[in-house]
């Protein structure tokens, strides 16, 4: 039996979003990256590390709160992706999935994949500010105003970046990342392709203790509207 047809009916269907990698949330990190032995175990990094940079406040990567985001394909197929961040000390942290791990660094110059040394966002955070981005393309912040309204809420002062690519593969990647909280929306395309992420929830990790099951308290995301 397939692993499709034992999906139970009604389930959302997990995909990968290899076709286009998007951006900060394809599925694995570089090449020979080891998988996690248990992604979703309680978290045992460093709390309230901060590396005291401008651009951390929009890739906020606190030990153990778990992001969970909806995606979407150009046919309308959905799928579920989870990430748990680990933070490693002031300057490293990681974000863990299912199937890998992506690590990341601050700098004074903003936010890279330490394990490609590829930028995500890079300072000064304002328009014009350019870079190659993750994918081989011309990176620049397009706005740091932006308000966008997704499944966790509408948030508002967000900084969007926009990556093109051209060549025999031209793509267009847009991110979008809000204050203290981090990635929210994710769309790329290319040709007829097209995908995108949002986010659905945003919390600290599920405490079990002796009494059961029990989630640790958290105000919402700032910037998030009430439900």
């Amino acid at each position: 039996m397939s692993a499709e047809s034992a999906r139970p009916p009604g389930r959302p269907r997990t995909r990968p979003l290899a076709a286009l990698a998007l951006a900060l949330l394809g599925c694995g990190g570089a090449p020979g990256a080891a998988r996690p032995a248990a992604w979703n175990a309680a978290p045992h990094g460093q709390k309230g590390a901060s590396s005291g940079t401008g651009a951390e406040r929009y890739f906020p990567l606190i030990d153990g709160h778990i992001y969970h985001y909806v995606t979407m394909s150009e046919g309308g197929e959905q799928g579920l992706l989870v990430a748990r961040v680990h933070r490693a000390d002031e300057r490293h942290g990681e974000l863990r999935f299912p199937s890998g791990v992506k690590r990341f660094e601050f700098t004074g110059e903003g936010v890279r994949r330490s394990d490609t040394g590829v930028y995500v966002l890079k300072e000064p955070i304002a328009p014009g500010t350019t870079w190659t981005g993750e994918h081989g393309g011309r990176a620049r912040i397009a706005a740091v105003d932006a308000a966008v309204e997704v499944p966790a809420g509408r948030f508002t002062g967000c900084v969007q970046t926009v990556e093109e690519r051209l060549g025999d593969r031209p793509a267009r990647y847009v991110s979008t990342f809000c204050p203290d909280v981090g990635v929210v929306a994710l769309e790329a395309a290319s040709g007829a392709s097209y995908e995108k992420a949002e986010l659905k929830s945003y919390a600290p990790p599920v405490d079990v203790g002796p009494d059961g099951l029990q989630r640790a308290p958290a105000e919402p995301p700032p910037g998030a509207a009430s439900p």
